[in-house]
């Protein structure tokens, strides 16, 4: 095949290049809470399959992305198309070897534990 016969007019249309739709990135609602030993993130991310679903921790950011299944035709299964993204600073202190991550309900759980360092300690007084 030469080059005018690949730039060809003719042969484009006998070989359609097949175009995937990109699906739309939302970033999901999520509700962060802070105790004494942790740090937890609650996002909302209906419609999201748990092998769809990423937590990566690297250089200081919390990454959460989760897709929506999608049918054999390549179309989202829920009615609205879209997938979820959002990324975090994740403060210092918080043990990146410990962060768990669980799927319920479309509500996926993150607890970023703090290092025993950040924790608050009780202090014996001792008589002198």
């Amino acid at each position: 095949m030469t080059l005018s016969t690949f730039f060809h007019p003719s042969a484009a249309r006998s070989a359609p290049e097949r175009v995937t739709e990109r699906t739309p990135t939302v970033a999901p609602l999520v509700d962060v809470f802070e105790n004494a030993n942790e740090i937890l993130l609650w996002a909302d991310v209906p419609g999201a399959a748990r092998d769809g679903v990423s937590v990566q921790v690297d250089k200081g950011q919390l990454t959460l992305s989760a897709r929506r299944p999608v049918d054999a035709n390549g179309a989202a299964t829920q009615p609205r198309a879209y997938d979820y993204h959002r990324v975090f600073a994740v403060p210092a202190g918080i043990d990146a070897t410990k962060i768990e991550a669980e799927l319920r309900d479309g509500v996926l759980k993150v607890r970023l534990p703090k290092s025993e360092a950040l924790r608050p300690r009780r202090i014996e007084v001792k008589a002198g």
